[in-house]
């Protein structure tokens, strides 16, 4: 019931969105093609049929063809606002098919015909190009104004709506080239200028015909026109950026374990191969753009394939490839959920009602933000802002059913995987859900920016690409990723498709439905599953072996830390002050859970039991020794407090328990406040150190085998008397052994702390009392070692007895 409800919500949506889609885009973009009537192969037909009026057909042309845009055309027309209706003629210019035909072995410049035919069949342009070194006749002006008469009435122009010709020369070395302009008498596209037709001659042959504009603001124009012409570069620069942005993240994340490579590598082969595909079928006509000088046009199309395949189809999958890896192993920490619908159609398992009820929304969001996009343009209109059909349709265009969504795949979709999966889901990590997303638009707008959706002036695209990434970071939010990828896919399709499906071409119509049928795949491969049960769930063998890594880590994390908070429960919390002494302590765990413990027990005589001991290795099974350890000390302390008796009891006890496997060493001693003397003993233990208040040290030495070695422990305690105000140190050996994190190992003791810097930091320490000689130990190790994680637990225990005696 609740998907109905959900599913229903959608479907009124994209609906509404198609609605007004349609009935915005003719609006926003008022220079699209109405009645587009030609393919690409027609142009190539019309202007080969054509150029026969300037000379012979040329033997195994090299033939280009795309559709070229005219952006600075369009933008004069969108600025005329109210004279618009006076140049509609020049309409059809705005996007052409551009025809141009190379002699063999010809370089870029070298073409000989070229022709613009407008969508309508109209032909827009015609010329002739030959050698500026050949030699040609001279022709005077009269008589190139009359040929210029014929020729454009042969070629279909009416005359009567031109005024009067002029004819202007250009000297070249061996012949006068001339252009016979001829002034329209319709309006201009631009209030103060002038266009026309203008027929040339290269010396006395007819060399073709071209339109012409006069406008005083076209270095401005240029410079407006000039942000949408770079966008390709600064599209380059964002790439390598996010490149850069995610390599870091991605070595260290991989190093760890917890990224997979396997279904990245698959988006990287998915990409990758529907970049060779676009590029196969644009490489010519792409290519036109760029130069070598030293190739001839056929070799261009290589060197273009070549240097696009390096500079922008790998990095672009090299963004998929990263994007999925670490904004995969970002998702699967909180929103793995979202990837079950994505995964499904790798896993070739689409006929479900995940994939279904997740293509359904996708599509129909599309379809609504893609209505909402161009009703947005509407009001902008009044702020002077224009999308550009121009830019929006420029391109090869010879089966753009094909070209379209291969294209979306290999440029479109990284962007999205790297907003979706990466950027979002960091940001709302770290900063929550509204925050996380208000601080991810900004990247998203660099990542989402596309020419065809850039309206001029520039300044309107961060309001207009910051709508669409908003409305994808918040699909994102509300659905999943297969949803949010299909609707950015299914927006840039609708409004590069707009203009043939409205085409008068039958197979104009069809390429344009094929683009929107490949989108929408994953919604037809699984429609038929939209009402079935059946969803897709993870089984334990579809999960990737570096998740179920991620996974079997946090759980060790998990027990780790409970592990460690339970050990530190343990370990008492002691007073300042004790029977009459100072006490001072501290505790500081290693990364793992250690073995260190202490206790300080008053006993009932006024005596004072103190232990400090050390289970070797780290982990769990060494925490259970040492809590079992601890315990045990309680009671024996309890029951009976000799030293004899406590070694006794704790050896066999670790002896039974953890054999030779986990030897547990232990410094304890007596200590009688009144009387200042001092019975101990240690079991393979660091010598508890006596600092005296003129800041001499002295080691206590015992000599015992560690707990657990053998059945029966022989120790045999001592007996020190000490001084008014000496301090008794006892530690663990993490506090000797900790190293330098440079790994620089300079001066004595080698790379370890050492017992001579703890000796010399006792020293300068000595009349501090004991929470300034604890606390100048810790920051003298903590200025030798830096800090780094720790390798073993540092303790210490620091009793000082009444200076009064």
């Amino acid at each position: 019931m609740r998907h109905t409800r959900s599913l229903t919500v959608w479907l009124i949506l994209g609906a509404l969105g198609a609605v007004l889609f349609a009935a915005a885009m003719p609006r926003a973009f008022p220079f699209l093609p109405r009645d587009w009537q030609v393919t690409r192969d027609e142009a190539i037909r019309i202007a080969r049929e054509r150029l026969l009026d300037l000379g012979e057909p040329l033997a195994d042309p090299y033939v280009i063809a795309r559709l070229q845009g005219d952006p600075m055309l369009e933008r004069r027309l969108l600025l005329a606002g109210s004279r618009a209706a006076e140049v509609r003629h020049l309409a059809d210019r705005v996007v052409s098919w551009e025809v141009l035909l190379y002699p063999p072995g010809a370089q870029r410049e070298g073409w000989t015909y070229r022709a613009q035919v407008a969508p309508s069949g109209e032909l827009v342009s015609l010329l002739l190009r030959l050698d500026p070194q050949a030699a040609g006749a001279l022709l005077p002006p009269e008589a190139a104004r009359q040929r210029a008469d014929t020729f454009l009435t042969e070629q279909g122009f009416d005359l009567s709506r031109f005024g009067e010709p002029t004819v202007r020369s250009q000297q070249l070395a061996r012949r006068t080239d001339l252009a016979v302009r001829y002034p329209d008498r319709r309006s201009a596209p631009v209030a103060d200028g002038a266009h026309g037709i203008e027929v040339r001659f290269a010396g006395d042959r007819v060399a073709g015909f071209a339109p012409w504009v006069e406008d005083p603001n076209e270095i401005a124009l240029q410079q407006e026109v000039q942000g949408i012409e770079l966008s390709g570069v600064v599209g380059l620069v964002v790439l390598f950026a996010a490149l850069a942005l995610l390599a870091p993240p991605f070595l260290k994340r991989y190093h760890e374990g917890e990224i997979g490579v396997r279904r990245a590598a698959q988006i990287f082969v998915l990409v990758l191969g529907a970049g060779l595909g676009y590029l196969l079928l644009t490489a010519q006509a792409s290519s036109q753009g760029t130069g070598f000088g030293f190739a001839t046009r056929a070799q261009l199309t290589w060197l273009f394939g070549l240097f696009y395949t390096l500079m922008a189809l790998v990095p672009s999958a090299l963004l998929a490839f990263f994007g999925w890896s670490v904004g995969e192993s970002i998702c699967r920490e909180r929103w793995g959920h979202k990837l079950a619908a994505f995964d499904a159609l790798f896993q070739r398992d689409w006929a479900n009602a995940t994939v279904a009820r997740s293509a359904l929304c996708g599509v129909m969001a599309g379809l609504a933000i893609a209505g909402g996009m161009a009703a947005l343009f509407l009001p902008l209109q009044r702020f002077g802002a224009w999308p550009m059909a121009s830019v929006l349709l420029g391109g090869a265009g010879g089966l753009p059913g094909a070209e379209i969504p291969l294209g979306l795949l290999c440029f479109a979709l990284p962007s999205m995987l790297a907003v979706a999966l990466c950027l979002l889901p960091a940001l709302v990590r770290r900063l929550g859900p509204v925050a996380g997303a208000a601080a991810a638009l900004p990247g998203a707008l660099f990542l989402l920016l596309t020419p065809g959706l850039m309206p001029l002036p520039a300044l309107w695209v961060v309001a207009v690409t910051g709508a669409f990434a908003l409305a994808l970071v918040v699909l994102f939010q509300v659905s999943d990723l297969l949803s949010t990828l299909l609707a950015g896919l299914m927006v840039y399709t609708l409004f590069s498709v707009f203009a043939l499906l409205r085409a008068g071409d039958p197979n104009l119509q069809v390429q344009g439905w094929l683009a929107l049928a490949v989108v929408c795949l994953p919604l037809l491969a699984s429609l038929r599953s939209l009402g079935s049960a059946r969803d897709f769930v993870y089984r334990y063998e579809d999960i990737p072996p570096h998740v179920r890594r991620i996974a079997e880590r946090e759980r060790q994390r998990v027990e780790l830390e409970t592990a460690r908070r339970i050990q530190s429960s343990i370990l008492p919390d002691l007073p300042p002050r004790l029977n009459g002494v100072d006490l001072a302590h501290a505790y500081l765990p290693a990364s793992e859970v250690g073995g260190d413990f202490y206790d300080v027990l008053a006993l009932e005589d006024g005596r004072l039991a103190l232990a400090v001991g050390d289970v070797a290795g780290h982990g769990v099974s060494s925490g259970l020794v040492m809590s079992m350890a601890k315990s045990a000390l309680a009671v024996q302390v309890t029951f009976n407090p000799d030293v004899e008796a406590v070694f006794n009891t704790l050896n066999r006890m670790v002896y039974q328990t953890a054999r030779k496997r986990l030897l547990t060493t232990l410094c304890y001693a007596l200590l009688d406040p009144r009387n200042r003397e001092l019975l101990y003993a240690s079991a393979g233990h660091l010598f508890p150190y006596v600092v005296s208040t003129g800041g001499a040290v002295r080691a206590l030495e015992s000599v015992a085998y560690p707990l657990g070695v053998r059945g029966h422990l022989q120790v045999e305690p001592r007996r020190v008397v000490l001084d008014p105000g000496d301090c008794l140190f006892l530690f663990s050996d993490g506090l000797v052994e900790a190293r330098r994190t440079d790994g620089s190992g300079a001066g004595a003791g080698g790379d370890q702390f050492g017992f001579q810097r703890l000796e010399e930091s006792l020293q300068r320490h000595a009349g501090a009392g004991v929470e300034g000689l604890r606390d100048g130990v810790l920051a003298d190790v903590e200025r030798f070692a830096g800090r780094g994680p720790r390798e073993d637990d540092q303790t210490l225990l620091v009793l000082r007895l009444p200076a009064d005696g």
